[in-house]
């Protein structure tokens, strides 16, 4: 188990690198997909994936209940019990996998006439959907383990192993292109890599004694307390990964060109859901703290934490987002080339709405930490509804767009719950300082945004020249970037908002 005092540094740390990792393989196989396989093929693939991800309900919220109950066992010496619950959630796992299965196959089926793809296109949909299922089994039973070692503070070692886990895929990518592999055959072996975990998680929980059987079990009675729990999560996250994944679902049935809708999402997507993983990271870290604090009924302990971390990870959300909204068509010429520069104003909004999302996250680890979630899965709910509905009729006249917009209302309502409801009377913090641990390094950041976007970067032509000018957008970015990171830093120091001491 990671050293106690490390935990965080650590766990951040490799958490970030593998989610680098993962961007680098996103930025690099995207374009090369793109160009070697078609936009319509591309579009496949990525409806394969977004109908897959969405069938993800099925964990029933729990990987939120099992790595809280393993901590709290853990903590109180029931080793025997996370035994039982463990190898029960084995079972559980498995008949969730069928499940999925059953589901993905009868997609590949009937459900030609859900989008707006030819027969050619949804033959190929077909086979992926097969694909995705053969290895069901495989990517079911990992959640079970990764549970574990995420509740034993194990997280840096998941993050070294999806860090692997990207470079197989970047070599993958390199054969797809030099062995000609066929559409098929490389999301074959994209979905092998994919489901590979289960095998170093599950060599690792039985080396450090976290399980000690990997024969199911059926201990539904102890089971029935996790799942009680975890069925309020659920219910939260099945309208919340709605309002996530059914975005390109939506786009390939609503609009007018399904597959190159799909495509232009998933183009400006990559960047967005970098900011999101690297953000997203403190949620795990932090849902253990607040569970600690809310059960110890340290209200000193909760204020500190809610008003340090909103404001540290307000500036994390600066610093990953800013550079994008300031730089949004460099990135993309240099990303897709200069034909999706159009694109840069719905990567702009989306990502604001990720800033703005990211700063609660752990307000949100203190909602989950107190359990009182009520409320909030029924705004969730209604907001969900409204912002699909969104989506779908602006379609027609926005294309992707429509998808950005009816997510960043439903990003701004969820979120002004949280200030009119939950920090005041669940939590018992003060509105005003848990928005000014926001607003302040956010408007220092946007208003070095405002000024640095009226520079204007002319780069040598013979720098303009070398691959098709992206280069050139690259370097336009690194030095935007600079020119507003540098003081920005420097301003949260001199108005000490930012010490790196409070990391420790």
């Amino acid at each position: 188990m990671a050293n106690k005092n490390n935990y965080y540094i650590n766990s951040f740390f490799w958490s970030t690198f593998s989610k680098v990792l993962n961007a680098i393989f996103g930025f690099i196989s995207i374009p090369l997909l793109l160009d070697y396989y078609g936009m319509n093929n591309y579009g496949i693939l990525s409806l394969a994936t977004a109908c897959n991800g969405y069938m993800h309900l099925l964990d029933l919220g729990m990987n939120v209940g099992t790595i809280k109950f393993f901590s709290q066992w853990k903590a109180e010496g029931k080793i025997n019990h996370i035994y039982r619950i463990a190898r029960t959630n084995i079972t559980f796992y498995l008949i969730i996998s069928t499940i999925n299965i059953v589901l993905l196959i009868a997609l590949a089926q009937w459900g030609a006439p859900l989008f707006s793809i030819t027969e050619s296109e949804f033959a190929q949909l077909q086979v992926c959907l097969y694909i995705i299922a053969l290895f069901s089994v495989m990517s079911w039973s990992t959640t079970t383990f990764n549970q574990l070692l995420v509740a034993d503070k194990q997280i840096s070692f998941t993050m070294k192993m999806q860090s692997v886990q990207a470079i197989l895929k970047m070599i993958l990518i390199v054969l797809a292109l030099f062995a000609n592999l066929s559409l098929t055959c490389y999301f074959f072996w994209s979905t092998c890599i994919l489901s590979a975990l289960l095998f170093p998680y599950a060599y690792k929980c039985k080396k450090d004694k976290l399980i000690d059987s990997f024969k199911p079990s059926g201990h539904w009675k102890d089971f029935k307390t996790v799942l009680t729990f975890s069925l309020s999560i659920f219910i939260l996250s099945l309208f919340q990964m709605t309002a996530t994944h059914s975005r390109p679902i939506l786009l390939g049935i609503f609009s007018t060109n399904g597959a190159d809708t799909v495509a232009e999402f998933r183009i400006i997507e990559v960047i967005p859901m970098f900011i999101i993983m690297v953000g997203g990271t403190f949620a795990s870290i932090f849902l253990p703290k607040a569970s600690e604090l809310v059960a110890q009924k340290d209200q000193n302990g909760i204020e500190n934490f809610a008003y340090k971390w909103t404001r540290l990870t307000s500036i994390l959300a600066n610093v990953l987002c800013i550079p994008f909204i300031l730089c949004a068509n460099e990135v993309l010429s240099a990303y897709v080339g200069n034909e999706y520069s159009y694109l840069g104003k719905w990567l702009i909004l989306w990502c604001l709405t990720v800033l703005i999302q990211i700063h609660t996250t752990p307000g949100n680890s203190l909602v989950l930490a107190y359990g009182k979630t009520r409320l909030l899965i029924i705004i969730t709910a209604l907001t969900c509804i409204f912002s699909m509905f969104l989506n779908a009729i602006l379609c027609s006249s926005h294309g992707v767009g429509s998808a950005i917009i009816g997510y960043f209302i439903y990003v701004i309502i969820i979120i002004g719950l949280y200030y009119a409801v939950f920090y005041k009377k669940i939590i018992k913090l003060s509105r005003k300082k848990m928005f000014s641990s926001f607003f302040y390094p956010t408007i220092i950041s946007l208003v070095l945004l405002s000024i640095i976007s009226q520079v204007s970067i002319e780069m040598p032509a013979s720098v303009t020249s070398i691959y098709d000018g992206r280069i050139s957008h690259i370097s336009v970015c690194l030095i935007k970037t600079l020119m507003w990171i540098i003081p920005y830093l420097g301003l949260l120091t001199a108005f000490r908002l930012f010490n790196p001491k409070e990391l420790k």
